[in-house]
Parts: C-alpha cells; structure tokens; sequence
C-alpha cells in the first residue's frame, strides 16, 4: 500500500470543451501540486495540455482524441448538439457540425455521442492516475469529479451533459458535481496572481474564450485571507463565438476560392489543411506589419493561380485573415464592452456607500479608496483567450465611461485554466460568495379570481374548496439579477389535494423560467418557457402529515403543505422538499430537451 493515506480523496477537473478536452487532478494529500494529464496516446511521444474532442465509430470500434486515423471521418464540435438553439450555424450547409450530424450512428442521440467520448476519457483518466498514485490508492480513494459547462447554457444542456458524463462513468459511487466554465477560469486565474496585487474592492472581469462558447463574467474581491472570497457584481453574459467560427469561416474562404475542387479533396488532406489552420495560423495570427502572406497546405491539389494556391499551398493575405477573424473578434469586444458598462452602472446607481458595501460584505467603507473600486483588469482564458489577435483588438477597444483603458492579462497556460480551476475548487469549495441570478424561475398556479383584472376564460370553480379561481398565474421565486447564495435555498410553499391517503400518482410541479427583465404574470405568457417538470413521491411522506378535508360536495380529501427548496449553485440547479422541518431528497427534476 502507498504511504498516500486512504483517507483522502482525488479530486479531478474535468473540461470537456468544444474542440479540445483536458483533465487535471489533484491529490488532497498535496493540494498544492495540480496535474494536467498531457499524454494521451500510450504509443506516442506527443505532450498536450488537451485532446481533441472527436470521435470516430468505426468496425473495430470507437476512436478518440489523437487515437483517430487521418483518413478516418470523424465526429466533432458534437458538444454544440447539447444545446442547439445557442449555436446559429448549425444548419448551415458546409458546416463541420451539420457533417457530424450526418456521421451519428443510426440510434444514436447527441447525448449518447457524448456519453461516448466522454467513457473513453474516464477510462483514460483512471488509467493515468493508476499509473501515478497506483491501482490500490485509486482503488480506496473517494474520486471527486468537477465538471464544467459553459455559463450560457440552458438548464436542461447542462443536465444532459451531467447525464452523460453519469453514463460515462463519472458518477458511478463517486462524486460529481458542475461549475460553469468562467467560474472555474476565475478560481484558477485569481488564485494564480499575486496575493499583494489583490485588494478588496477590486473588479476583475474574466473572459473564457473557447471554441464554442465565450463568457463573461465580472467578479468583485470581498476577502483576501484566510481564504479568497468574491461576488458576482453583475451578471454574466456569453454567445457561441468561440474559435469554431473561426474554422467555419476559414473553410468557407476556401470553398469560395477553390469551388468544385473543394470537394474533390480527400477526406484526409482536408482535415490535414483544417488541422493547420488551427493549429497554427489561427493560434498565431496577430496582424503584424512584416506578415502580409500566409500559407497553409492543400494536398492533393494541382497550382491554380485563380484560387491562389502555388507550390501545394493556399496563400491568404492579411487582409483575408482579418476578415475571417473581424466579425468574431467584434463579438467578444461587445460582450466585454457591455459587461463594462454593467459593472459601471451597478456602482453608478448605488449612492449609498453603505449599499455598496452590504453588497461587498464589508462593515465599513472608509479605509478603501474610490480608486480600488474601479475595474483592475480583463483577464482572458481559454484558447481562443490566447490570441494576441484579439488580445490587441480588445487593447484597443475597450475602454471605462471615463475614456481609462483597462489592463488586460493573458495568464500562462490560459488554455489550462478552466481545468486547473476546477481542481481547486474541488479542492478548497467555493469561493464565490453570492452569484446573479440570471433568469426568473417560478410556477404556474391557480389565485383568486378579480374581476376586471383576470381573464374570464381562465376562470373555474376550485372542486375541492368551491373557490372561484384564476388558473395559469406565475408565482416567481426568484427573478433575473436577484443574489443568491448557494447554502442558502430559495423556499416556495405548496398546497397540493389527495383524494386519497392511498394515491400513489407523483406530484408533479412543473418548473417555468423567464429572461425578461421584467417577468411577465401570465404563464401563457411567449417570455415564458418550461424548465423541467419536478416530481415528488407521495410515498415518502409520512401520512399523518396529510390534513383531511370534506369538498363541497361533502367528499373527503387530503392536503398536504410542504417547502419546495431550490439551489442555485454554480451551473446546476438543486432541489429538496421540506415538511415541517424534515428535508427529503426525493425530488427527481425530468428536463424539457428540445
């Protein structure tokens, strides 16, 4: 047995990204070393940081990451099908994605594509630490999974993904848990900058720019020591304008150039050429003054002086380059550039100190300075986060109301950042204090009715208690940009009606959501979308906790009154029922999938 004391845990991150995946772990017996797993392939020399984040189905079965044979077809950016109303090129014709689409194995659902890969990095992941700590720690040692997705999805993509990573074997006898991808990148990127550097009162906007996704979210600095604490001071934002656009982009530059030659390609130079431009024309283009051409190979493709393509090589000029890069690039500045203005705004409507201060968790306000209160620094993640491309065009673009360019740091190993962050907090637990909520939750129910306020044709007659109701009125829990801390559950009381101590039927809640700023009091309401459907076993309730009721119709029925508690953690939602104090865990939430 290794001297590694069983009694500690593993604690594992897992970033399984659009384009590229990445596992870090961390021993508790030294918290102090995070690995990234950088080997992949047992047969080749070859170091990364992450592996592809592709799968091809083949007779001798599945193939992943760097395992795929060139000349194999494979799978890739499936993660996107998780929520495809965010990804808006997905229908498009020539799209990478809509080619994966027509590459699923018949039976196959996008959730099980990714169940699919996602099996073949856990085995990788046990096998890695078995190699490092050894079978028998790994064996007796509780594995902590940290999961994360990005801060845009929808609920019910991020339950999908935690379904998956389940069936992958990530959360079998083990435990797993989401945190969102920007989250995870601030835990990381904090930590990692000088302790004498972080002052309370300081706004760190962080921007996780990744092949899918890009988020941004804005943290304020409420404790240094003993432990670093933050708060969401405004709530994030994102959009599917991560690197893939770029590759889309890209490809279709040579599709118009080269036309019917295009698809003449084989299957491997056109993953060779797509492999080149991402790996190193995108990653190190800057828009520098002495680079006005470049090249990448075509194989297999004659001259054509017409499509620009000499010696085996297509030339792109600069300007060709900025052009693929521009509209994606002015994405990011505008989700950055409004996110500025948010944090300006909240601390422009707070003229209060002492408001200001309630939000920060401070007592007083008088030994920090009105300059610590302004935004120190953008700090980029991600892999796109790394390019100086963008990092120059947000340099220059951004600014304060006050005209004050803001410092932007590009942090090393920023491409490792979201996995190593989620290490730590596996590692140390939260660290962000209180988060915004980003949209309204609630429930559709029944209220008296008024005349001339309500509907009459949603007017009826309640049966048991002869009330003459209102149906399909919203209770909202919580609304959009409310804070909400995670050990500190949202709490609704319910009444439901039994026409029997035996009825064994679930009791169903359905879940409804709205993004409007202003939430709408209609259930029927378009600003209004249902979230899952929460259901409750009646059989765990004890039944004494059942009052006995007699109808108008002098019937008798049962009541019951229970506390629906919901926790908004990171990037998952969590619930309990509570009846007079006694919390039950049997809540199953069944999610509405597109």
């Amino acid at each position: 047995m290794s001297q590694l004391s069983s009694l500690n845990s593993i604690k594992i991150g897992i970033d399984f990204g659009t384009t590229y995946s990445g596992v870090a772990w961390a021993h508790t017996s030294t918290p102090g070393k995070i690995n990234v797993i950088d080997r992949w392939v047992v047969s080749r020399n070859r170091t990364s940081g992450k592996v592809p984040s592709e799968i091809a189905y083949m007779p001798s079965g599945a193939k992943w990451g760097f395992g795929i044979p060139d000349k194999e077809p494979r799978l890739a950016w499936f993660k996107l099908l998780l929520d495809p109303t965010k990804y808006s090129l997905a229908n498009a014709r020539n799209s990478p994605l809509t080619r994966t689409k027509g590459l699923m194995p018949a039976g196959k659902k996008p959730v099980d594509v990714v169940a699919d890969y996602l099996s073949e990095l856990y085995k990788c992941t046990i096998e890695h630490l078995e190699k490092s700590l050894g079978k028998d720690v790994v064996e007796v040692s509780p594995l902590d999974f940290v999961l994360t997705v990005p801060a845009v999805w929808s609920d019910a993509a991020k339950n999908l993904t935690l379904q998956a990573a389940e069936c992958a074997g990530f959360g079998r006898q083990k435990s797993i848990r989401l945190i969102s991808e920007p989250e995870a990148a601030a835990v990381c990127c904090l930590k990692e900058i000088e302790p004498n550097n972080l002052k309370v009162g300081d706004t760190f906007i962080v921007a996780d720019c990744g092949g899918g996704t890009v988020d941004v979210i804005s943290y304020t600095i409420t404790r240094t020591s003993p432990k670093l604490e933050v708060v969401e001071c405004v709530e994030g934002t994102g959009a599917m304008c991560g690197s893939t656009v770029l590759n889309e982009r890209f490809e279709q530059l040579v599709r118009d150039r080269m036309g019917s030659s295009f698809d003449k390609m084989k299957h491997e130079g056109r993953v060779h050429m797509m492999k080149e431009f991402n790996d190193s024309l995108k990653r190190n283009f800057a828009d520098s003054e002495d680079e006005d051409i470049f090249t990448c190979s075509v194989p297999g493709i004659n001259n054509d002086s017409a499509a620009g393509i000499e010696d085996g090589m297509f030339v792109i000029e600069r300007e060709e380059m900025r052009k693929i890069f521009n509209p994606v690039v002015q994405k990011v500045v505008q989700l950055v550039q409004q996110q500025v203005k948010e944090v300006e705004k909240l601390k422009a409507n707070l003229s209060s100190e002492d408001r200001e201060w309630l939000l920060l968790g401070l007592p007083s306000p008088s030994h920090v300075s009105r300059q610590r209160r302004q935004i120190k620094a953008l700090i980029l993640v991600g892999g796109f986060g790394e390019s100086e491309y963008l990092r120059s065009r947000l340099q220059a673009e951004i600014r304060t109301s006050d005209g004050r360019e803001i410092s932007i740091l590009q942090p090393p190993n920023a491409w490792t950042a979201v996995v190593r962050g989620a290490v730590m907090r596996g590692l140390e637990g939260e660290m962000v204090r209180t988060r915004k909520v980003t949209k309204s939750y609630g429930n559709s129910c029944s209220v008296p009715f008024i005349m001339g306020l309500h509907s009459p044709v949603d007017a009826y007659i309640d049966p048991h208690d002869g009330g003459y109701m209102c149906r399909r009125r919203m209770r909202w829990y919580i609304t959009k940009g409310d804070d909400v801390q995670e050990n500190d559950p949202v709490r609704y009381t319910f009444f439901v009606n039994r026409g029997s101590l035996d009825d064994s039927d679930l009791i169903k809640v359905p879940l409804l959501a709205s993004d409007s700023p202003d939430p709408p009091d209609s259930s029927s309401s378009g600003w209004v979308s249902q979230v899952c459907v929460l259901e409750v076993n009646p059989k765990v309730i004890p039944k004494e906790k059942f009052t006995k009721k007699i109808g108008p119709d002098g019937q008798p029925y049962f009541r019951i009154k229970f506390d629906l508690l919901m926790s908004i953690q990171s990037a998952t939602l969590v619930f309990q029922f509570d009846i007079d104090g006694t919390k039950y865990q049997d809540v199953k939430a069944n999610y509405y999938h597109l």
